[in-house]
């Protein structure tokens, strides 16, 4: 689960080091639960390149497969890779960028007469430090699902970020990287991004006081709807399951037998349907914050949202070093807090980068909404969920400058992540709105409503996408995994503060493998949220263990010695 949304509006997070990091981690983990909840909108980093781009994706319907001559049919699924653009300043790993050419619907035929429409996916590969000495990893999609994985220029100056988590395990360790983008999210063509609905959130997050306007957002997106039908787009064909159809087309392509599979969030679900269905070129599974094709999100969302609002404050007090010295719980701090603001709302400056890149200071009246959004937002991140009490203490002796902060990083479209709305309702609408229990999750969100947060909005909205989009719902008891086939090595990797795609998930998914505690792992990390691949030397310690020997994957306690010795190794 990656991003989920009070009302329809966005979750992301920040700071500099940080921010660029968190971008990452949110492009590779924003969950399918409440998909506007999760938008995200991101521009290229130079503006006339932004501007021609998003024309090409609104005005082209699909790509057309020339090869030159027009007499001559491109062969598809094809690929079509040359060097990185980022090699001119990038000389650690050798890397190859491309193009994955396959067929919109791939049953319709491709002729001379009669082109098939074509869907086109960016695709990088990087070469590991030394001698190939194993099979690729492979990361299989971004979170939401309808994020992008980042696969954009606007990071060429730091192609580190492309691979930060895992360098030790893939490219220190002999095993070449690849990333793709999933079919309608990033810069795939045909996309099925509706900015219209991210500047809609914005404005509605940014206007005092919050209400959240249903009316609007199913007319903004039934108008995304109906311009992407008018362009030839179906998005029928964007989903999971013509997804792992596009990462085998491009295994396939590369000459690769097996490959081991790395999702993140909704990229887990990506993985495990891999597995499912071409377990024969599936070396491994790596499953971090795994959301798992049983559960019901939309019956979790109540109280996993609740809990957000909690939890922090909880650690708190269990910590001598945080708690207040008169004995009251910062949970009640917390709830005075968003009471005194609701009578009496501050006015902050923050900073506001809009679409045009115009740089500013902006006035808001900051709202009880603002303030549990902005806390939302950063609990992707273990280290964000410690700091919210100090934040609330700044903030009630009237010192706002890191809430400030928090919130001019959410509301700045140039921190948003790359998200397609209209990818996240083909993808939900296939495999998970259908399938909900409404009539509970209707219950939970009343019965975990609070005066700041109501996930009913968002739940009501999303059941209206499936018939804006005119998706049909997935045929194939998609829902219904079998574990026990699931014999190959399985290593998951879970955060105990990931309120996103919770622990317990994880513990359950694993209890029910067959090869449990002998090559199928479970890692769990105190203090750790979602998205565990981010940076960390004992999760990639882990993770080396894993790749080199599912047999002997090493604990979580890794030591400086352990991390050492693997490092040496992969050298």
């Amino acid at each position: 689960m990656d991003a989920v949304v009070h009302g329809g509006i966005l979750i992301i997070s920040s700071s500099k080091y940080v921010i660029e990091q968190k971008k990452r981690l949110i492009a590779l983990s924003i969950i399918l639960l409440v998909g506007f909840h999760a938008a995200s909108y991101a521009h290229y980093a130079q503006k006339e390149k932004v501007i021609k781009v998003f024309h090409s994706l609104e005005e082209t319907a699909s790509v057309k497969a020339s090869a030159g001559k027009k007499s001559i049919l491109p062969v598809l699924p094809r690929v079509e890779i040359g060097p990185c653009t980022f090699m001119q300043k990038f000389d650690k790993y050798h890397a190859d960028c491309g193009t994955l050419f396959v067929k919109e619907d791939p049953t319709e035929s491709h002729t001379a007469k009669n082109n098939a429409r074509v869907v086109s996916i960016p695709i990088i590969i990087f070469q590991p430090a030394g001698e190939v000495t194993g099979d690729p990893v492979v990361i299989t999609g971004g979170g939401g699902p309808g994020s992008s994985i980042y696969i954009m220029d606007e990071f060429d100056g730091d192609p580190s970020l492309y691979y930060s988590g895992i360098e030790l395990s893939t490219l220190q360790n002999g095993l070449p990287l690849i990333l793709m983008e999933m079919r309608g999210s990033g810069l795939s063509l045909a996309n099925l991004d509706c900015p219209a609905i991210t500047e809609l959130e914005i404005e509605l997050l940014t206007t005092y006081p919050y209400k959240f306007d249903n009316k609007q957002f199913v007319k903004t997106n039934l108008n995304c709807a109906n311009r992407k039908r008018a362009l030839g787009v179906d998005a029928n064909f964007y989903n999971t399951d013509y997804a792992i159809n596009d990462i085998d087309a491009l295994r396939e392509l590369l000459g690769f037998q097996k490959w081991h599979l790395l999702g993140i969030s909704h990229g887990t679900r990506i993985s495990l349907r891999y597995a499912q269905q071409y377990p024969q070129h599936t070396a491994s599974l790596i499953l971090d914050s795994i959301y798992p094709f049983e559960v019901d999100s939309y019956v979790d969302m109540p109280e996993l949202s609740a809990r957000i609002f909690t939890q922090p404050f909880t650690l708190c007090d269990a910590d001598p070093r945080c708690r207040l010295e008169n004995g009251q719980t910062s949970e009640t701090l917390f709830a005075s807090f968003m009471s005194e603001i609701k009578l009496n709302p501050p006015t902050l400056e923050v900073e506001y980068d809009d679409e045009n890149w115009t740089v500013g200071q902006k006035t808001l009246k900051i709202s009880p909404e603002l303030v549990a959004y902005t806390l939302y937002n950063n609990s992707y991140d273990g280290e964000a969920i410690l700091a919210f009490p100090q934040i609330i203490k700044d903030a009630l002796n009237k010192d706002y400058a890191k809430l400030s902060r928090l919130i001019s990083e959410i509301i700045d479209l140039q921190n948003y992540t790359w998200f397609s709305e209209g990818a996240y309702s083909s993808y939900a609408c296939y495999e998970e709105i259908p399938f909900s229990n409404t009539e509970l999750a209707i219950k939970n969100a009343k019965k975990y409503k609070s005066p700041y947060w109501d996930d009913l909005p968002a739940i009501n909205l999303d059941l209206q996408l499936c018939k804006i989009w005119n998706i049909k719902p997935a045929l194939n008891n998609i829902k219904s995994f079998d574990h026990n086939q699931l014999t190959l090595p399985v290593l998951i990797l879970a955060g105990d503060l990931d309120t996103f795609t919770p622990t317990k998930w994880a513990i359950d998914f694993h209890a029910k493998l067959p090869m449990r505690n002998k090559t199928q792992h479970l890692r769990v990390w105190p203090l750790k949220a979602h998205n565990i691949v981010h940076g960390d030397k004992c999760v990639e310690a882990v993770i080396t263990s894993f790749l080199n020997d599912p047999e002997q994957t090493i604990d979580n306690d890794c030591t400086l010695q352990n991390v050492s010795d693997i490092k040496t190794d992969a050298l």
